[in-house]
């Protein structure tokens, strides 16, 4: 809805009670085809050379540019709270001494002006690459003197943000959630919020997803964020998560994030093959809409699950949006690879099936990479080269995330730090694999390509890494021994190519400091101390609130710290402000 429907009313109770029965009937999860995903790539030429050699061979690239959107909620709004409260009353977390109602909004919903400030970093250190800025609020309800009138409705909108700039969108949630997904509006849940994301319009694919309480500290590049040669780039905490049964009650009771990383780590082993996947940073996410919504999608009934809860932990879990995104990128592009090799490029004859001589050709390929030095010799590794290849692009390189750890062009990540020594083509592969036979007579299903296929892409993933690692080292650098023939196999291949750079991506050590914001003594020694006298700067830095007291002046106190904190930072207004 744009503009502003100031005669759109919330949904009834009824229509969000319907959508959960829609919801329970759905699947768990659904496979889309590479020949689908790909229908949006549009390839310019340089990356078939690109993909199979990493060798760059065009025109210079022109700079991607990237929209910034946030979400952002003024809790202290009293047209807000209003509105929120007949919701918290019906909520199932709700408890009849008011001891949820009266603790969960403490932190969640606070304002500190946050969003001002990280705008101002925004135009400050990324003001060349940015697209537009998009700002997620919520709708609420006018309060009236007169009970008996219709109430009027209006969306929330930070009071010194200007309404002439073309370049930045207010959206109530009802202007980009999905047309099912807005029956049970509003919602006060960040991550129900998150999982839209993709909806937001605009004409450009990628977006940097980000909190008000993240702000820039340095000058950026879009390539700290993304680029067309590598992709998004990703960073991931160290705890990893490896869900092999259905999440329980205590799961559910974890703290924080927990819950909905276990719930959708399950999700992703019963997708992917069980393996342990390590946890997404907390700080602004770089995402493609486009893979945002498949990724989501993907999992039509936990999507829309999670859509229906006003609350965060109403039903326990929730599809956490940036891991899933996060790993189906990664997974996706190993799929790709895998289904490239095996059902693509060593069917010669595209009949479903490996005979002797299409298995015999795999074997050699094996040998071939075995008897090569070890891959972290023989590769080239262009997480090294980065920079460099970036520049010879005509892209400016990372600014801040300089410290590359893995690229897509060098493999699927899994493939970093497997132990590949004890290879066996009849465990991994299928019994029998290795043995010559005629096949005159019968066709054995164990030799069918999308058995094997499945095999090694899901049911014993480390078989497939493997698989891989070894068929790569055959070559220096580049993807090309696992893509499908140029001259008998052109659209195979486009397809085959298409899907990874789709799915390319780079993970990176962010220049990052997230800080849990706990009261003014502590804001003062972590924070005004180490940046404002000794200068200290971070690519990025996270302001997270975790106070707990209710004390007036201490909150006071507090406020007019993180206050000194954004001004010395960020004096200058910016152009989006009165």
């Amino acid at each position: 809805m744009s503009p502003w429907d100031e005669n759109y009313k919330f949904p009834a109770w009824e229509e969000c009670e319907m959508l959960k029965e829609k919801a329970d009937a759905l699947p768990d999860m659904i496979h889309v085809p590479f020949e689908e995903s790909v229908r949006d790539v549009i390839l310019e030429g340089w990356e078939d050379q690109w993909v199979s050699e990493a060798r760059f061979q065009g025109p210079k690239l022109e700079e991607p540019k990237i929209d910034f959107v946030y979400t952002w909620v003024n809790g202290s709004q009293s047209e807000f709270v209003s509105t929120m409260k007949p919701y918290e009353l019906n909520s199932t977390l709700n408890d009849p001494e008011g001891v949820w109602i009266a603790s969960h909004s403490t932190n969640r919903y606070r304002e500190w002006n946050e969003l001002r400030y990280s705008m101002r970093s925004v135009e400050k250190y990324a003001g060349d690459f940015t697209n537009r800025i998009q700002i997620l609020v919520n709708a609420f309800e006018n309060e009236q003197e007169d009970a008996e009138q219709p109430r009027t409705m209006g969306k929330q909108r930070p009071h010194w943000l200007r309404d002439d700039n073309p370049q930045v969108q207010v959206l109530s949630q009802e202007e980009f959630f999905g047309p099912d997904e807005r029956k049970c509006l509003p919602t006060f849940d960040s991550l129900t919020i998150e999982n839209q994301l993709y909806n937001t319009k605009s004409e450009t694919d990628r977006l940097f997803a980000l909190s008000d309480d993240m702000i820039l500290g340095k000058p950026h590049s879009a390539a700290d964020l993304y680029s067309p040669l590598f992709g998004p780039t990703l960073g991931f905490k160290e705890n990893a998560y490896n869900t092999l049964l259905p999440p329980t009650e205590k799961d559910a009771e974890r703290f924080g994030e927990k819950p909905f990383l276990i719930y959708t780590s399950w999700l992703l082993n019963r997708r992917f093959g069980a393996r342990k996947r390590k946890g997404q940073v907390h700080f602004g996410h770089s995402l493609s809409r486009s893979i945002t919504k498949e990724a989501i999608t993907s999992f039509p009934r936990p999507a829309l699950r999670s859509a229906l809860q006003r609350f965060r932990g109403e039903t326990g879990f929730q599809l956490y949006s940036w891991y899933v995104v996060f790993h189906y990128t990664m997974e996706r592009h190993r799929e790709a690879l895998l289904w490239s090799y095996i059902m693509l490029r060593s069917d010669f004859n595209d009949d479903g099936y490996l005979d002797w001589e299409e298995r015999n050709r795999i074997l050699e390929d094996l040998a071939e990479g075995m008897g090569n030095e070890s891959p972290e010799l023989f590769r080239h590794r262009i997480f090294y080269r980065v920079a460099e290849h970036l520049d010879h692009a005509g892209l400016q390189p990372p600014l801040v995330n300089t410290e590359t750890l893995w690229t897509s062009l060098d493999g699927p990540a899994m493939i970093k730090d497997v132990d590949c020594d004890a290879f066996d083509t009849e465990d991994c592969l299928a019994p029998g694999f290795s043995m010559p036979s005629t096949d005159a007579t019968a066709r054995s299903p164990v030799f069918s390509s999308a058995a094997i296929f499945d095999r090694i892409a899901r049911q014993t993933p480390r078989c497939g890494d493997c698989l891989l690692k070894l068929i790569l080292n055959r070559r220096k650098a580049g993807l090309e021994p696992l893509l499908p023939d140029k001259i008998t196999k052109p659209e195979q291949r486009e397809t085959v190519v298409k899907a990874v750079m789709k799915y390319q991506y780079t993970i990176v050590q962010p220049d990052a400091m997230f800080y849990m914001v706990t009261d003014a003594e502590q804001a003062e020694h972590v924070l005004l101390k180490p940046y404002l006298k000794h200068n200290k700067k971070a690519g990025q830095i996270c302001l997270n609130d975790d106070v707990v007291t209710t004390d007036v002046k201490a909150l006071d106190r507090l406020g007019e710290v993180m206050s000194t904190l954004f001004e010395g930072l960020l004096p200058e207004p910016s152009s989006f402000e009165l």
